[in-house]
């Protein structure tokens, strides 16, 4: 088989990236009032929390996809986690999925992995593909989260992929 276009290394490196990012907004985020981390900004998924519940429902349905479990829904019954329980829950998932990239067999990241996406459509996509998208995906949301706190009169943290390598 052949080898992916990304290392585990790089995958690794990745995961620790989003911990490290995630955690920074998580920290930001408990400087806020309730209010503020309630208010409608209609931005992504309407409020500050709102985003972070998003970000983290996405990692842990991925998790669940990722060491073959079904989840019974995307997300908890409102209204969700509180940034409490994000700081507590979320760190576990990302952990667990660089658990995955570190305990993976060898070829399993060019392989494909088959998965139902939330409307039900049946889909697949090369395992490592996926794990880029789940970085990826977290990447996006924060940069909105960061936006938020500007709204919000807030100077958000700096949670660049270079600021991390910077900082490390």
């Amino acid at each position: 088989m052949a080898e992916p276009p990304i290392s585990r290394s790089t995958l690794l490196t990745h995961f620790d990236y989003t911990l490290w990012a995630s955690s920074k907004l998580l920290d930001a985020a408990g400087r806020l009032t309730a209010e503020e981390l309630r208010r409608d900004l209609q931005v992504s998924h309407t409020s500050l929390l709102g985003t972070l519940q998003h970000i983290y429902y996405a990692d842990r349905i991925w998790l669940s996809r990722l060491e073959g479990r079904t989840m019974a829904s995307f997300v908890d019954p409102e209204p969700g986690p509180d940034l409490d329980a994000l700081k507590e829950h979320w760190p576990v998932v990302i952990r667990g999925l660089r658990d995955f990239v570190g305990h993976a067999p060898e070829g399993l990241f060019e392989q494909d992995l088959p998965f139902k996406r939330l409307n039900g459509d049946t889909q697949s996509m090369a395992h490592w593909k996926v794990l880029l998208h789940i970085v990826n995906h977290a990447t996006l949301h924060r940069g909105q989260v960061m936006g938020m706190l500007r709204q919000l009169g807030h100077v958000p943290p700096g949670t660049d992929y270079l600021f991390y390598h910077l900082q490390i």
